[in-house]
């Protein structure tokens, strides 16, 4: 004999087309909710005959203490320091760390992030995947739920009610240093190598890296303006983009140290030699940027320093989730200077003759 189905919270949200901790906020009166949504919820509720069970929700609520954790690439070395670093501070705080990964993909976000909000985490702490919206996210964790966003701004195309925390780094800063470091040992025919101009992390420092050739009146061209995935594997696989460029660039700006270790691969693949004929420096500062071959210039972000700062400022939150404005942190980076970024070696007649572009 088949039991009856339980009409459950997500039932009643795919019902109104909003998120499951949107139908939980009406059920607790919650003042976040529009009018109109709570009628529109309520009379659902009364249709399909949902009954609540106060009982097993106030035993959720007592013995919650996870905060989830949603990365994009966990492949990269960078997330898996900023991890780190947010689970010492949760771990030292008595919460438990709920970890998942969008491998760039938003369905794939959804799906994960659907699947924690089912523990009832306390926070979430997100590293949104490229393009992520904030319609999309609000729409799988509600407006209750304190969040934490890093690296990346979500989309957001019109005015909305969502708020949220943000942590970001000093992109455009950093990238406009590293370029002007560059440009200070000799180099002109620089180019801005790797990430998605999709990503707001990418068009900030593509940002920098412009601001400081024209800041030094250099054209900026499209070309220089290379695009890979962030990754180690395609970035080492298009290095010769980079030789093609007329004229020959002789030193590259990185998106990430990612992109500049598997660079400095496909032009010793190539041939050439980073840090003594090219010159390459990246952002970051993943502990392997320190004993790559050469060692990577690069600029320091402190991943496992940032994973801190998250969960400290996502554990602010929660403890005052109402009365806090939102909040905007964005990170000074530091130029760490190693083997990889050699001075340009020409000849003063040569250096005169070569036009700056």
């Amino acid at each position: 004999m088949n039991r009856p189905h339980r009409i459950t919270l997500n039932d009643i949200a795919r019902a109104c087309g909003v998120s499951r901790s949107t139908v939980s906020l009406v059920l607790r009166g919650s003042p976040l909710v529009h009018a109109n949504t709570r009628q529109q919820v309520e009379a659902e509720m009364r249709r399909q005959g949902y009954v609540y069970n106060r009982a097993a929700a106030t035993l959720r609520q007592r013995v919650s203490t996870a905060v989830a954790l949603v990365i994009n690439d966990l492949s990269n070395p960078f997330f898996a320091d900023f991890a780190a670093g947010v689970d010492e501070v949760l771990g030292a705080k008595g919460y438990v760390t709920l970890l998942g990964s969008s491998n760039e993909s938003r369905t794939k976000q959804r799906q994960v992030l659907g699947s924690l909000m089912e523990h009832n985490p306390v926070g979430i702490i997100l590293s949104p995947a490229e393009t992520s919206s904030v319609d999309e996210i609000e729409l799988v964790i509600g407006k209750e739920t304190p969040l934490l966003v890093f690296n990346r701004q979500l989309v957001e195309t019109q005015p909305s009610g969502f708020s949220y925390d943000f942590l970001g780094l000093g992109n455009r800063a950093g990238v406009r240093a590293a370029t002007e470091y560059l440009l200070s040992i000799g180099h002109r025919h620089i180019a801005f190598y790797g990430g998605h101009a999709d990503s707001s992390s990418c068009r900030e420092r593509r940002a920098g890296y412009q601001d400081a050739l024209r800041a030094s009146g250099i054209e900026v061209k499209a070309e220089w303006l290379i695009e890979t995935t962030p990754t180690r594997l395609d970035a080492r696989a298009q290095a010769d983009a980079l030789l093609a460029l007329e004229p020959a660039a002789t030193a590259a700006v990185c998106y990430n140290d990612a992109v500049a270790l598997g660079l400095m691969l496909g032009l010793t693949q190539l041939g050439r030699h980073p840090g003594n004929d090219f010159a390459v420096i990246g952002f970051d500062d993943i502990p392997e940027a320190a004993v790559g071959i050469p060692p990577l210039s690069t600029m320091n972000a402190d991943p496992r320093a940032r994973g801190r700062q998250a969960a400290e400022l996502l554990l602010q939150r929660v403890s005052d989730p109402l009365q806090m404005e939102r909040r905007s942190v964005i990170v000074d980076v530091q130029l760490i200077e190693r083997e990889s970024t050699s001075p340009l070696v020409a000849a003063p007649a040569e250096m005169a003759a070569s036009p700056p572009g």
